[in-house]
């Protein structure tokens, strides 16, 4: 669950109008498998910044009102719980003053900043909270970009909110020249959490494409994507976060509001297996008595699968192989100190009995368990079940290699 969030009296005092708690909600179900991942490779997690740990050196820079024109505002771009908060009110300008920019850019990791390349694949998911008091404007109020680095820059893709016909929509397009993929109504997404799956394949010319996905909890509202457009204008690809938008907006829109933002993720493609194994997410396992979550960093894919402290409990793969002896590699995470031993079968015939799963330190640190296996011709079911009350440990992906 997410935290509760605390506004000082002096910031719940500039948001005169601004809803100024969001409701806390379960964590969502685990994203589809991405539509532009080629076969054979796989998401890996490079970013995953905790507003609460790692505050505001989760981002490369950092453009908060940049005039300086609202110092009794500031900050208006900071942690708050285990979210983001960026505030925006009606009398902050930007160096340009005919609008208003708050925002955040880039991955920065422990190591240095994230590098989005040419030729590259690469994906952000995050949940977004948009009061009703951030509304869509007849000119431009920007959520999301792209860009590369360097003032002057033009956007490479964009999220807006924008008014089409007098509707207030959320859209993104490719911003030159001016490529829609895809838009909603943003009306029935105020005033709650939505979550967004953004993919980008880095290509000049016609060699680049995007993905977009929109959830309102269960319920996909968008799943768009553009192939064969230019999403690359020099040096490097960089995302942004916040509220940059033009003050021309006729249609009375313009208030103080805010923007929330929470569990950002950035991964990059890459070859999903080696050494001839192959590899089977398990978000893609059939569960029984478990979820699949995203809440701790370095697994692969798109989250791994946290089994309830039960015996019994279990998650399953079926896996394709030809008749003969095979390495079965499993990935797995345990926080505790003590063993969470399994069983393990392989088309319902016991190859392990007592598996040891031991403690790997903390619940981002993954290790990798092997079993001699023997696999039958076609398919395959190979599955771990908890021995005790503490359940499976988290279990990432197995991989089969022949």
């Amino acid at each position: 669950m997410r935290e509760p969030m605390e506004l000082s009296r002096r910031r719940l005092g500039l948001l005169v109008g601004a809803a100024a708690f969001a409701p806390l909600l379960p964590a969502r179900p685990a994203f589809a498998a991405p539509t532009l991942l080629p076969s054979g490779m796989t998401w890996q997690l490079l970013w995953s910044p905790s507003a609460s740990a790692d505050g505001m050196r989760a981002w490369e820079t950092l453009e908060d009102d940049r005039a300086d024109s609202h110092p009794a505002g500031a900050p208006h771009i900071f942690p708050e719980g285990n979210n983001y908060r960026f505030n925006m009110h009606t009398v902050d300008r930007d160096t340009s003053t005919d609008r208003q920019r708050h925002e955040v850019t880039g991955n920065r990791t422990s190591s240095g900043y994230l590098r989005w390349l040419p030729g590259e694949l690469w994906r952000v998911t995050y949940s977004m909270y948009i009061p009703s008091t951030l509304k869509a404007t007849t000119t431009f109020t920007h959520i999301f970009q792209t860009k590369m680095p360097g003032s002057g820059t033009a956007p490479i893709t964009v999220t807006s909110l924008r008014r089409v016909d007098g509707r207030q929509t959320i859209e993104h397009k490719i911003f030159e020249p001016n490529i829609l993929v895809g838009r909603t109504d943003l009306e029935p997404l105020h005033n709650k959490w939505i979550d967004i799956d953004y993919e980008i394949k880095i290509g000049d010319g016609s060699s680049g494409a995007v993905r977009w996905v929109v959830r309102n909890g269960a319920t996909t509202v968008v799943d768009a994507t553009r192939t064969g457009v230019d999403t690359f204008l020099g040096d490097r690809v960089r995302p942004k976060w916040g509220i940059y938008r033009s003050l021309g907006d006729t249609s009375g829109s313009l208030q103080n509001c805010h923007l929330l933002l929470t569990n950002l993720r950035s991964y990059k493609a890459v070859p999903g297996n080696g050494g001839g194994a192959t590899r089977y997410e398990g978000e893609n396992a059939t569960i029984s008595q478990g979820v699949v979550e995203s809440n701790h960093a370095g697994y692969s894919g798109t989250g791994f699968v946290n089994g309830d402290n039960v015996a019994g409990s279990y998650v399953e793969w079926t896996v394709s192989g030809t008749a003969g002896a095979a390495t079965l590699r499993i990935r797995y995470a345990n926080g505790t100190t003590t063993a969470r031993p399994a069983t393990i079968t392989v088309n319902g015939a016991t190859v392990a009995a007592d598996q040891a799963f031991n403690g790997t330190g903390a619940w981002t640190t993954w290790a990798t368990a092997t079993v001699p296996v023997t696999l039958g011709s076609g398919s395959n079911t190979v599955r771990i079940t908890a021995n005790t009350a503490g359940g499976n440990p988290n279990l990432d992906y197995i991989e089969v290699a022949q």
